[in-house]
């Protein structure tokens, strides 16, 4: 496999001076000999930057809390180097600015979101792929998740993401006790809950926990 060369560098631009005489400090991601451009929000007086070290020269105390949050900056950009490699997602300069801007970021999916979807094909398969009953029953599983998740953590809906082992517990001691449903009954219910976590599980809209 090809390896990746990466480099990280923080500089200032000298001839971009705000009204104070300072100029704003930027960084730039190289990988593989493309190079990306980028401001990190901070600007400094250009006598106490040190071009060869690429930081602030600290004689001021901002200028060693400036110098604490570029090296947080270089911390968060090696992170998101490594995490791309493991997701084995192309590693480039911009693959990598997005990710540090967030504008990669996937779209969180909700569990109501997707049991309502689920549910919606569920009733135009009622009748022909799918007996009205089990339709109604996914229904009412829908109606009790809303009402636990409404009950125990006061939301009207999660992300997936939030679903864990322990909510599952949680919710099935809630069918017993809050709705007294018999073993045979919460597991029905359980069962078509877990079928729409199954279902993000495979599309990739949350993370396997449990």
């Amino acid at each position: 496999m090809e390896r990746t060369t990466f480099c990280l560098l923080f500089y200032i631009r000298r001839t971009k001076l705000n009204r104070n005489g300072e100029a704003p400090i930027m960084m730039r991601i190289t990988v593989n000999g493309v190079r990306v451009d980028a401001s990190v929000k901070k600007t400094i007086l250009p006598e106490f930057w040190s071009a060869a070290k690429g930081k602030a020269l600290e004689k001021k105390r901002e200028y060693k809390e400036l110098n604490l949050y570029l090296d947080s900056i270089r911390l968060r950009i090696m992170k998101i180097q490594r995490e791309l490699e493991i997701e084995e997602v192309s590693v480039s300069a911009n693959s990598v600015l997005d990710r540090f801007q967030g504008k990669d970021a996937p779209v969180q999916r909700t569990l109501f979101e997707v049991f309502r979807e689920h549910n919606d094909k569920c009733v135009q398969l009622s009748g022909t792929d799918m007996a009205p009953a089990t339709v109604q029953r996914y229904e009412t599983s829908l109606k009790h998740t809303r009402d636990f998740v409404w009950e125990t953590y006061h939301k009207k809906d999660v992300l997936l993401d939030e679903v864990s082992r322990q909510f599952i517990e949680d919710y099935e001691f809630w069918l017993k006790t809050e709705k007294k449903c018999c073993h045979n009954t919460a597991t029905k219910y359980l069962k078509n809950f877990k079928k729409i976590i199954r279902i993000a599980l495979a599309k990739g809209w949350m993370k396997i926990r449990f």
